[in-house]
């Protein structure tokens, strides 16, 4: 194994999840996250055609850490609900983010993420899996060379800006740093990979525990927003008006 700081290269799949041999899911994992997929259906109580759940991301190739999430992609073909594709995938996205936030779904000790992709688009990944078909979509190939980038400049900036976030209690200003950061690691996937800068940069902010602060955050403020005791009687008296 070769160690770069945060970005760790192995030889084998992650014994976790992976019969390294075969290269297949393990059963016992197949069928968790098979069982997470069918509480998330019907959790978002939204209409949802899946055509296949995939794995993708580090944990669907060799440069995986302890602190990599499954990335669950349920493959959804939107059409068949609503040809508005482009408000479906709001909702869906909105439904995920309060799917993840609200349970902390682990699978041995890997965090799970859920998202809902359409049919018609594409993700960057060394590795596919497919869930249903229990086979690969696309194999991931061994990982010999990748650029590491030096984001230390920007971890510094990016370090002192959530700390100055947190330190205030303004919803829209973590909002906003979450959606950047997610932002940042979307365009750099599709511009250059998965071992862009931009992905690094999110992955090394997500490993410093910052990312988990923003996101606690957010729900610390949610709930002062919802408690009858943030209100005023002169604010409750508006809203009633």
């Amino acid at each position: 194994m070769k160690l770069f700081e945060d970005i760790e290269i192995h030889e084998t799949l992650n014994p976790k999840i992976w019969n390294v041999t075969t290269k297949k899911l393990l059963p016992e994992v197949r069928n968790k996250i098979i069982e997470i997929v069918n509480h998330f259906e019907d959790y978002i109580q939204v209409p949802i055609e899946v055509a296949d759940v995939q794995i993708v991301g580090s944990n669907a190739s060799y440069n995986y850490t302890d602190k990599s999430d499954i990335d669950v992609h349920i493959i959804a073909n939107y059409e068949v609900i609503n040809k508005e594709t482009e408000l479906l995938q709001q909702l869906y996205d909105a439904k995920k983010t309060n799917f993840n936030r609200k349970f902390d779904i682990n699978i041995r000790g890997l965090q799970v993420e859920m998202y809902v992709q359409d049919i018609k688009t594409t993700v960057v990944s060394n590795g596919i899996y497919s869930v249903c078909d229990n086979d690969w979509v696309k194999e991931p190939k061994p990982i010999k060379n990748f650029k590491q980038h030096d984001n230390s400049k920007e971890i510094s900036k990016w370090t002192s800006h959530i700390n100055n976030v947190l330190r205030k209690d303004d919803e829209e200003a973590v909002i906003n740093a979450i959606d950047t950061l997610y932002l940042i690691r979307h365009n750099s996937i599709a511009c250059d990979g998965e071992y862009g800068a931009g992905n690094q940069l999110f992955k090394e902010i997500r490993n410093l525990g910052l990312l988990d602060m923003l996101k606690n955050k957010l729900d610390e403020l949610t709930s002062k927003q919802l408690s009858l005791e943030s209100m005023s009687r002169g604010q409750i008296v508006n809203r009633l008006r």
